[in-house]
């Protein structure tokens, strides 16, 4: 097989600004202006939804993750546009029926989306058969994937066997290659490329997250060994991700064979635009991680495991529980660490370190994969993981039907919110009881006539190409008024944004994400804060659990702390008060 003149990049920027913990800071219109810059710059598609960012959509903002992609549809001037999800359990992390996943397909193309990509953590082409006819009958590109994990080794056979059966997918247009945590050594990953280059006959994706800027290394090698197209992110975006830069991939091809299909002048603008949407705090987190000890784990694995070894207080034994983990992923049959398993994998190694034995108990979700439920295992799976996963009892879990979710759904719901409340129940309730509040409050009398949608996206028009702060206008004795949207300053470790109440002095601070409200780093140490401390601007003021993640939360603004409005460990919602504190004291 001859290799491209160029090679393509699938821009990841999106997914990986949606993902927590900054996507619980970005709400769908600052997403849509990151793509509406990206649009422009050459990419062979644009991936906007993944699991991680499409929980993070609905159970951190409460916003239907639907809604996030035809915004990005709607800007992206004709580039395609990809949504990611898992085999089994799509985006959530409990199993649906084969109706909910091709609902899932089907919805999504009807957003808009023109290409489908799917993984498994068992890399069960069995699993991923019934997207891909869904995503067929769709017109939709459909794309397996190859997920990498830290055992079998490099030139371990299931490798290259899996691929196959992944290629022979009905409508398949191209295989990934997916190695998440740095796996593979460069030339390791190479090898492998090559062969599945010449065993499938397929253009070859490569999706690589690695510790200490092994990315795009990995990336420059897979090129030259026939990879067609790299997932890469925007400037900022793919240091805090781990993953290839847009403009170093550029700058590595620029001299070889295959250099890199961009608009430089765009992509550019577009790391400037998506930049600043970036928190200061996540960015210093990803700067301080290049000194840490570099753990062959996927970067979001990585950030639960140290939130969990932290709030235990035995951050110390990070690179022992690392190891563990590849121990783990042995012992369940060669299990890759793709999601929903991978989250689990790592709340077991950090018990085995903890408790000083393994598998005297085992995670529910890990108990489905070593008794054979999650599909047929890679390998033998470890006595001791067995006796665990016999002696816990689990019942055999039942995927949920769109069927039966039609006969006893809530009345109304459309098929894009039934294929959310399969995977998500209590968020979807959610999301329907914020939509009846919104309606109820934006409605009007009678007689006001509706806003056009013509002048309301001429109105943004003006606001995004004349440099404006904002526009307004009087339709029908009401005014409207579209203004510029600015990076909100809540996320993990950042400053929570002030709601003062006129003439008190007094700042709100509101939850910026669904969670658990802690106000110590661990059970046995000091509040953060008192009511009557003095506290200053960027001081912490609590953790707000989210996703298995602890997000920092400090004040915006100096002054006196005068109440505490929520209980330790008691659950916040978006947005629900949590603290009040007098600025003029």
């Amino acid at each position: 097989m001859s290799h491209p003149t160029f090679t393509r990049f699938v821009d990841a920027t999106l997914r990986d600004l949606g993902a927590p913990p900054w996507g619980s800071v970005l709400d769908t219109e600052e997403l849509a202006a990151a793509a509406a810059a990206l649009a422009g710059s050459g990419a062979l598609a644009l991936e906007v939804l993944n699991p991680p960012s499409a929980r993070a959509a609905l159970e951190l903002r409460a916003e239907s993750p639907w809604d996030r992609l035809r915004a990005v549809v709607r800007v992206a001037r004709g580039t395609p546009v990809g949504v990611v999800v898992a085999a089994r359990t799509l985006w959530g992390q409990v199993p649906v029926g084969a109706g909910v996943a091709r609902q899932l397909v089907l919805c999504a193309c009807e957003s808009g989306a023109g290409r489908i990509r799917v993984l498994d953590p068992l890399n069960s082409a069995e699993a991923l058969e019934p997207l891909a006819r869904a995503a067929a009958d769709a017109g939709a590109a459909f794309v397996p994937t190859l997920t990498l994990g830290p055992v079998p080794d490099a030139g371990d056979p299931r490798w290259l066997e899996e691929a196959r059966a992944l290629a022979a997918l009905p409508g398949s247009a191209a295989i990934c290659i997916a190695d998440g945590g740095g796996y593979l050594a460069p030339q390791e990953l190479a090898q492998l490329t090559r062969s599945v280059v010449g065993a499938t006959g397929l253009p070859v994706e490569l999706a690589l997250q690695a510790p200490v800027g092994l990315a795009p290394l990995s990336a420059v090698a897979a090129v030259e060994a026939g990879a067609a197209a790299v997932h890469a992110s925007a400037g900022l975006v793919a240091l805090a991700a781990s993953r290839p830069a847009v403009s170093t991939l550029r700058a590595a091809l620029a001299a070889g064979p295959q250099p890199l299909q961009v608009d430089p002048d765009s992509m550019d603008a577009a790391a400037r635009v998506v930049g600043g949407l970036l928190p200061p705090e996540r960015l210093r987190h990803a700067v301080a991680t290049l000194s840490a000890p570099a753990l062959a784990l996927p970067p979001e694995l990585v950030s639960g495991l140290v939130a969990r070894l932290v709030r235990l207080g035995a951050l110390d034994r990070l690179r022992e529980t690392g190891e563990e983990i590849a121990a783990i992923a042995r012992d369940l049959g060669c299990v890759t660490l793709a999601d929903p398993v991978g989250e689990a994998v790592v709340a077991q190694a950090a018990r085995h370190a903890m408790e000083g034995w393994r598998w005297q108990e085992i995670e529910p979700q890990l108990a489905q994969v070593a008794l054979g439920r999650m599909g047929p295992l890679r390998g033998p799976v470890a006595p001791e993981a067995l006796w665990a996963a016999q002696e816990a009892g689990a019942p055999a879990p039942t995927p949920v039907e769109i069927e039966d979710l039609r006969r006893s759904g809530p009345r109304g719901m459309s098929e894009e919110d039934l294929v959310l409340l399969a995977q998500f129940p209590e968020a979807t309730e959610r999301l329907a009881a914020r939509r009846r509040s919104l309606s109820a409050d934006a409605e009007e009398p009678p007689a006001a006539p509706g806003l056009d949608r013509s002048l309301l996206e001429t109105l943004v028009d003006v606001v995004e190409t004349a440099g404006e702060a904002e526009v307004s206008v009087e339709v029908g004795g009401a005014r409207v008024t579209v203004r510029r949207a600015s990076p909100v300053a809540v996320t993990a470790g950042a400053q929570a944004a002030p709601d003062v109440e006129a003439g008190e002095g007094i700042v709100r601070v509101e939850s910026p994400m669904v969670g658990t409200f802690y106000r110590a780093p661990s059970p046995d140490a000091d509040p953060f804060v008192q009511v009557g401390d003095r506290v200053e601007a960027g001081q912490t003021l609590c953790l707000i659990e989210a996703m298995k993640l602890f997000n920092e939360l400090s004040s915006s603004v100096g002054g006196v702390v005068r109440e505490i409005c929520v209980e330790n460990e008691e659950p916040v919602e978006y947005g629900q008060l949590l603290f009040l504190i007098d600025s003029a004291a």
